[in-house]
């Protein structure tokens, strides 16, 4: 990847998703704890992982920082996602919760998920196809067609539901 803001969105998506688990999984803790309800090995689990996956990416934009000539942008970038979801996630759950309401169906959820495929796949089809021939074609048209049949089931089911 040459392009540090591509990296930068990639790498968004790991810190979205690890930082929002960890900021729920902390209230949880939090709440189990003043209840006195014991929660077991779960919550420890979840903080563990999701600190990993949320933060492990910090180390990419690191190396793009410290590989030269790059701009530090990309790691404050970083710095700024993770922190923004996670306050977000641990102070505010019920307006998140609200304002993401209309997406948290299966078959909205199945056609944002196969979308993002199909348009992942586009691009890598399109972007790598020059460089690698053959080989990236058959990569990004794998991703295209997977993400095709998802988002075209997601579809299929919102169809049925609305019948």
């Amino acid at each position: 990847m040459d392009n540090p803001w591509v990296l930068f969105l990639f790498l968004s998506v790991f810190h979205v998703i690890g930082a929002a688990v960890l900021a729920d999984t902390l209230r949880r803790l939090r709440h189990s704890l003043r209840e006195r309800e014991p929660t077991g090995c779960r919550l420890v689990f979840l903080t563990v992982w999701a600190t990993m996956f949320g933060c492990i990416p910090f180390g990419f934009g690191a190396g793009l920082v410290g590989s030269g000539g790059r701009v530090p942008f990309v790691l404050i970038g970083q710095v700024l996602v993770w922190t923004s979801t996670f306050l977000v996630t641990l102070l505010a759950p019920q307006a998140l919760r609200q304002a993401l309401e209309p997406f948290l169906h299966e078959e909205t959820l199945l056609m944002l998920f196969g979308g993002g495929f199909l348009v992942g796949g586009l691009a890598v089809a399109s972007l790598v196809t020059g460089e690698e021939g053959p080989n990236g074609l058959l990569l990004g048209g794998s991703f295209a067609m997977v993400g095709a049949v998802i988002f075209g089931y997601g579809l299929w089911k919102l169809f049925r539901s609305t019948r």
